[in-house]
């Protein structure tokens, strides 16, 4: 059985994430961001939503950056998602389009479509003040990006959502763990 180390930014999301990396066969440990300091055996790290800014978090930016360097899958779920794109270099800035326990209709592109095993048009929840912004193509990295901001992003060793996909406000949110095991473990 695969093994995930979920670091928690103690948010009130994180049990719902853990519970859903269960639900698709992972054992999963979980950690306090603050006690997080290694890197270990675990199959893949996912860092967990959590309040605040990714620079407010810069004390475990290294960390993260060793996991990367020794190959381990990661996911990252809204800070997650930040803090990956602010290690790619990328602006987290308050959002234009800032949204709170809002369900919003997602637009999926054909390739998207096909690696969720969703429809066109798929509910999901956000919670996010701040977001990160497109900055033009990485090679290997694909995303998807709404009004500037990048709202999922996909490859090799990552994968990340700015929403939540635990949440119940996201239709089917199987589809979004569901990769995770497919295409990174």
């Amino acid at each position: 059985m695969k093994k995930a180390l979920f670091v928690d930014f103690e948010d009130s999301f994180s049990f719902n994430v853990v519970q859903e990396l269960t639900n698709i066969g992972l054992t999963v440990e979980v950690i306090s961001w603050l006690d997080f300091a290694q890197v270990t055996d675990h199959d893949l790290l996912v860092l967990g939503p959590g309040p605040g800014h990714p620079d407010d978090y810069q004390n475990i930016f290294d960390l993260i950056k060793s996991w990367q360097t020794a190959g381990k899958k990661i996911l990252g779920i809204c800070l997650g998602h930040q803090i990956l794109w602010k290690l790619l270099g990328h602006q987290v800035i308050k959002s234009l389009h800032p949204l709170h326990g809002q369900k919003i209709k997602l637009n999926l592109p054909k390739g998207w479509q096909e690696w969720l095993n969703l429809p066109a048009e798929t509910w999901v929840q956000r919670y996010n003040s701040l977001a990160v912004m497109d900055q033009g193509e990485i090679e290997g990295i694909d995303k998807l990006v709404e009004k500037g901001e990048i709202i999922m992003s996909r490859s090799p060793q990552f994968i990340s959502y700015q929403f939540h996909p635990e949440s119940v406000g996201t239709k089917c949110r199987e589809s979004f763990f569901r990769p995770i095991v497919q295409d990174l473990l």
